[in-house]
């Protein structure tokens, strides 16, 4: 503070005194109403963060551009209220009149002026040296190093002085007090708010001449109109990039599935709440600012209602008078520059409040719309699920009281376990998707190639159900396919198992043969004894001579045959009345038959006649040698060639 007297004392800054105005607000309270309006800025600012559909654009862009501004007027009062600090700070004696600042700053802006008198003195004395005449240059030339001399010594000052401007700057001792700590502290609070910077913040910083700061502080305050519309502007290249980033869709709930519903409906609630925590805020801040503003009023009422007539004619008293005006005027000039700033930052804050409770009611009407599709869905849902257990059941029943057979009602029952879980998956994907065209298109993508792929995984189900079908076969039946004979042992999804039989008694031969369904669709045929009828047909074919009687042939050979097939008549009888009962239609008892034909040989006579597999070779003698004695007891039945057993036909 010594180098800074000596300097001023240099200069020479003596000023009159004037009135000092005292801050109405305590610079605590404006520090802790600004350090608010800063949190309640960041916390609306994070409301960017919330997913929003393409209606949430505008008004979450209009909230973040109604909030910088509100903040920036928030800086305007702030700075505004370090500038009347700082004035009221300055002592009596030390202070130019109010529409100047701090001392060092008045010094500064003296010796600019007096440098530029003095410049403009070396010009005019370079202008007379150039026209005088020889006696008066002498002189002319003495003065002007005189004046050139003062000139330096008046930049020296100026250097020492911007020295000691350039130290304050950087450090917070501005008028020494606490006073001047305020605007040091907006300073450093302004600068950590990136997003204010070049936005119109620095219109209400007193950073030159006192005068010079409150004006700007009017400026930027009182002018708040002007300053808005560029701190909406920085808001809107703020919240430009910030739309542009988010990916903002309309949400068709008509369309969706109830997983993205619920989604929905959570992302809505969530961002319902943080509104209303928004809300709560800025009513918060709106109290505070009463409480700052009210402070203001009541200095400018008491202002108000001072008696500022002049009733004396005494020119003393009349000085008097003049000098309380230019105090009033001096008073209300600088308060205006509180009041202002936070009157407009009043309206800024309704606003707010008013964009929050819009958009918080527009979310929680759609969030009712979600809810109301996502109730529809689950009640579609739960009521597809009901149908189709109902069905489930009703099969389930009808098939225990209409199908006596064991074997049809245990395939029935696989069919409808399958059915049904096939038609509970659909109704749970239908309900849970969203989008089903598109799932559909991609789901028949990969159907078609999983058909290509796997043609005969797929022809191999499809023939298990003709395997199992009616007519089907069954564990224990005798079966041929694709050229193999065997007993099915088990039949798959996939594959069918074999045990090979093989030899006139078809014996097993130890032999695992495993097929694939598939190849029920192939052209060879594929033989299955029918349930219950285990017989065999043989044949016997003798040739005897052309003259022989054919109906006397034929009655003697049936004779013969019908008493060997007597000894086992009732067995056949029994397997036939087992098969009748598992086919639709009628067909002839089996029994032994005889057909004759007339070739080149003679006359051709087949013996044709049922077998029990287990005693098919002894019936095939016993009927051979019935024949023959048929044959010997008549000489009229001359054998020409035979008698040939084929055992091949079954």
């Amino acid at each position: 503070m010594r180098s800074c007297l000596c300097v001023l004392s240099l200069a020479g800054c003596l000023s009159a005194s004037a009135a000092t105005v005292e801050l109405p607000v305590a610079p605590e309270q404006v520090v802790n109403h600004v350090s608010r309006t800063i949190t309640w800025y960041r916390r609306i600012n994070a409301l960017q963060q919330i997913p929003v559909d393409s209606d949430d654009i505008v008004p979450r862009d209009r909230l973040t551009q109604t909030a910088l501004t509100s903040l920036q007027l928030a800086f305007d009062f702030g700075h505004a209220a370090g500038a009347m600090a700082v004035n009221a700070a300055q002592p009596a004696d030390a202070t130019e009149p109010s529409d100047q600042g701090s001392s060092i700053d008045r010094a500064a802006a003296r010796m600019a002026d007096r440098i530029s008198n003095l410049q403009a003195q070396v010009a005019a004395l370079d202008e007379q040296i150039s026209h005088a005449a020889a006696k008066d240059k002498q002189a002319l030339v003495a003065k002007r190093a005189e004046v050139a001399a003062a000139l330096d010594l008046a930049k020296e000052i100026q250097g020492a002085v911007g020295q000691i401007q350039r130290f304050e700057e950087t450090s917070d001792v501005h008028a020494g007090g606490a006073a001047g700590s305020l605007s040091a502290q907006i300073d450093d609070l302004r600068k950590s708010v990136p997003e204010v910077h070049g936005t119109g913040a620095d219109s209400g910083r007193g950073s030159g001449p006192a005068g010079a700061g409150g004006a700007n502080a009017g400026g930027g305050a009182g002018g708040g109109g002007a300053n808005a519309p560029n701190g909406a502007a920085g808001a809107s290249k703020l919240a430009a990039p910030t739309s542009a980033a988010n990916s903002a869709e309309t949400f068709r709930p008509e369309s969706a599935g109830i997983i993205a519903l619920f989604g929905k409906w959570f992302s809505l609630e969530s961002a319902r709440r943080d509104l209303s925590d928004a809300s709560k805020q800025t009513d918060g801040l709106v109290k505070d600012l009463g409480t700052v503003r009210d402070a203001v009023t009541r200095d400018i009422r008491s202002l108000a209602s001072q008696n500022l007539e002049a009733t004396s004619t005494d020119p003393e008293a009349l000085a008097q008078s003049k000098l309380k005006f230019q105090q009033a005027a001096a008073h209300f000039k600088q308060v205006a520059t509180l009041i202002v700033p936070l009157g407009e930052q009043g309206v800024t804050l309704e606003t707010a409040h008013n964009l929050l409770e819009e958009w918080r009611d527009s979310l929680a009407a759609r969030a009712g719309t979600v809810a109301r599709y996502l109730l529809l869905r689950l009640a579609f849902l739960l009521g597809s699920v009901a149908v189709v257990l109902i069905i489930s059941e009703v099969w389930r029943r009808a098939t225990f009281r209409y199908l006596a057979d064991a074997r049809r009602r245990q395939q029935f029952l696989a069919l409808r376990r399958v059915l049904v879980g096939l038609a509970l998956t659909l109704v749970i994907v239908f309900g849970l998707v969203s989008e089903f065209g598109s799932l559909a298109t991609y789901a028949g993508l990969i159907t078609a190639g999983l058909a290509v792929a796997l043609q005969n995984v797929i022809l191999a189900v499809v023939a298990y159900f003709f395997l199992i079908g009616r007519y089907g076969v069954r564990v224990g039946d005798r079966v041929t396919l694709a050229g193999v004979t065997g007993r099915v042992v088990e039949i798959g999804l996939v594959r069918i198992y074999l045990m090979e039989l093989a030899g006139p008694q078809w014996r097993a031969t130890g032999r695992m043969v495993v097929l694939s369904n598939a190849v029920l669709f192939q052209p060879t045929a594929m033989f299955k004894q029918m349930p219950g009828g285990d017989f065999y047909w043989h044949t016997i074919t003798m040739v005897f001579a052309s003259t022989t009687d054919v109906a006397d042939a034929e009655k003697r050979l049936s004779e013969a045959a019908n008493s060997v097939y007597a000894k086992y008549r009732p067995a056949i009888e029994q397997q036939h009345a087992a098969l009748q009962r598992f086919i639709d239609f009628q067909t002839a008892l089996p029994e032994p038959e005889v057909y004759a034909r007339l070739n080149v040989k003679g006359l051709e006579c087949t013996v044709r006649y049922p077998v029990e597999p287990a005693q098919a070779a002894s019936t095939d003698q016993k009927m051979l040698q019935a024949l023959r004695e048929a044959q010997s007891k008549a000489p009229e039945l001359q054998l020409v060639d035979g008698p040939l057993l084929d055992t091949a036909e079954s």
